[in-house]
């Protein structure tokens, strides 16, 4: 995973997020974990963030269109995806972003920017 730095879309997973979100592309099964998994890898918890700061409205990356976001905004998607945002950034048990993160001098900074509110 490449990341150059702490804010939701600034690796590469996020960045194909939007690629796929702007070309109409998009799988929304990709971004949330199956309900049978109890572990969230780091390429499907840094989908998982860009698409809560996606919903939230929280910094639109230019070129994105509420019409692109509709899929997104489902009461069921976003109840989903505010369980797996929890998820990730609960700890390194369940999430191996945290644990990436953890180990960094920029973990706290890179958990206050990936948390939204979508309640």
């Amino acid at each position: 995973m490449g990341t150059w730095n702490t804010g939701p879309f600034d690796n590469d997973d996020a960045a194909e997020l939007l690629e796929d979100l702007r070309d109409g592309d998009l799988d929304l099964d990709m971004i949330l974990p199956d309900p049978t998994e109890t572990y969230i890898e780091a390429d499907q918890g840094a989908m998982i963030i860009a698409a809560a700061h996606l919903v939230a409205g929280s910094g639109r990356p230019e070129g994105v269109t509420d019409e692109q976001l509709a899929p997104l905004r489902t009461p069921e998607f976003q109840e989903k995806l505010r369980q797996s945002l929890d998820a990730v950034l609960l700890d390194s048990s369940v999430s191996e972003l945290h644990e990436l993160w953890s180990d960094s001098d920029q973990f706290d900074e890179w958990k206050a920017k990936s948390w939204v509110d979508l309640s």
